[in-house]
């Protein structure tokens, strides 16, 4: 059963991720050189919850960092009125062979001074604000409070093991 609701919850997750596509991407390092926070186009999600994307980072630097770290990515898409917050473990890929990215992804290390990064989602906070249009006063009360506590749009997933 626990298996089937996360399973459940990774393909939705996937859904959101492939709807909005465009993230804010922030690494938690220790090391003194960091990937920068910036904006990144998701490539591919997987079904197992690893994400995808190249980082704006000159790829000459990417040798000096730490391989694995843990990261943020903040989707947001303002007509949607949802936010998708992963967290997990990231790792910088430099073997750009399809053994280690999927193949329908055609590109070679000359034509990017990126860096590729795949990261395992073991958090995600989904938050959607839907408009009420022409509701009555007692339903916005009713809202209202049922606010104060965790609404149903708000869902939290926590995917580390157990």
């Amino acid at each position: 059963m626990y298996h089937d609701q996360q399973d459940e919850n990774l393909v939705f997750l996937k859904d959101k991720i492939n709807e909005i596509k465009i993230a804010l991407f922030k690494s938690e390092s220790d090391f003194e050189l960091q990937l920068p926070n910036n904006i990144i186009q998701t490539l591919r999600v997987e079904d197992d919850g690893t994400v995808w994307f190249f980082t704006t980072c000159n790829g000459c630097y990417a040798r000096f960092m730490d391989k694995s770290f843990y990261a943020f990515l903040n989707y947001y898409k303002k007509d949607t009125g949802c936010r998708l917050q992963l967290g997990g473990k990231a790792i910088i890929v430099n073997d750009y062979s399809e053994s280690s990215f999927p193949a329908e992804n055609d590109f070679s290390k000359e034509t990017y001074t990126s860096v590729l990064v795949k990261m395992k989602i073991m958090q995600a906070e989904f938050f959607e604000n839907k408009i009420i249009h022409e509701v009555s006063w007692t339903e916005k009360i009713r809202s209202a409070f049922a606010g104060l506590f965790m609404s149903p749009a708000h869902r939290i997933y926590d995917f580390s093991l157990k």
